[in-house]
């Protein structure tokens, strides 16, 4: 599944990252203005056959039962498949370096003490 993602199969798949529910095509193209349900079923399609999505439920639109999709991997995981690791070190510096939580620097450090003592 190291397949990289066109520009639309990332705008639906951004959509899909950032619902904590499954959607439907119908659902996509009211969060993505400038794209038209020709465009989103082939790439639903696409997206299903390099493993990306799945077919995770079905919903009701106003006159028709709908397909509605969930995503396989997460954001994350995509993103980690294109990065060494000298930029996963750079960018886990960075958003420390960033962040303004002690809560989620005191996640971190905890995950990172438990991963030291798995390690050793």
């Amino acid at each position: 599944m190291k397949n990289r993602l066109s520009k639309r199969e990332l705008d639906i798949m951004e959509v899909l990252w950032s619902s904590e529910k499954p959607l439907s095509a119908n659902d996509i193209l009211h969060a993505i203005p400038d794209i038209t349900m020709n465009t989103i079923q082939p790439n639903l399609k696409k997206l299903m056959k390099k493993g990306y999505i799945e077919v995770s439920g079905v919903g009701y639109t106003k006159n028709s039962i709908t397909r509605q999709f969930s995503p396989l991997i997460t954001q994350a995981t995509y993103i980690s498949r294109y990065l060494d690791s000298k930029a996963f070190k750079d960018l886990a510096l960075f958003f420390v370096d960033q962040t303004s939580s002690v809560e989620v620097l005191d996640q971190l450090q905890s995950y990172i003490e438990q991963k030291k003592e798995e390690l050793q």
